[in-house]
Formats: C-alpha cells, sequence, structure tokens
C-alpha cells in the first residue's frame, strides 16, 4: 500500500507540473496570438501603403510620359531640316 501511495503522489506532483507547464505555454500561446495579430494590422497598413505608393508612382509615369511626349513633339517642331537653312 506504501508504494501505491508513493506511485500516486509521484503521479500526481507529475500532473502538476504539467498543468503548470500547459498553463505556461498557453499564456505564451495567448502572447504569440497578440504578436500575430499586431503585426497581422502592420503587414496590412504596410500592404495598403504600398498600394497606394504604386498608384501614385503609376500616376507620376504617366504624367512624366506625357510630358516626355510633349518635348519631343516641340523639339521636333523647332528643328529644322538641313535642306530649309
Amino acid at each position: 500500500m506504501n508504494k501505491r501511495m508513493k506511485k500516486k503522489q509521484q503521479l500526481e506532483q507529475k500532473i502538476q507540473g504539467l498543468e503548470c507547464e500547459l498553463a505556461v505555454v498557453s499564456k505564451e500561446n495567448m502572447e504569440l496570438l497578440n504578436k500575430i495579430g499586431s503585426i497581422s494590422a502592420e503587414l496590412n497598413t504596410l500592404s495598403q501603403s504600398v498600394k497606394r505608393h504604386e498608384d501614385i508612382c503609376g500616376q507620376n509615369v504617366e504624367q512624366t510620359n506625357k510630358e516626355f511626349e510633349s518635348i519631343k513633339k516641340e523639339l521636333k517642331r523647332s528643328k529644322k531640316s538641313f535642306f530649309k537653312r
């Protein structure tokens, strides 16, 4: 009977230890989930910023190309051919 009691106590201690470990792991898990949530929100914000940046850059490229074409046309108009000089 004494061996059974010792074995029971050992098992109870082991169970308590595992319960403590489970509590610690659960807390760490919750902390990680919170970090994932905040990182996900930050990633979403950055993705939106990148999208806006790409849209603005695209508009700037279009505008620059239009201005470049306009300048090229004006240069062509202002140049006289060799024989007209």
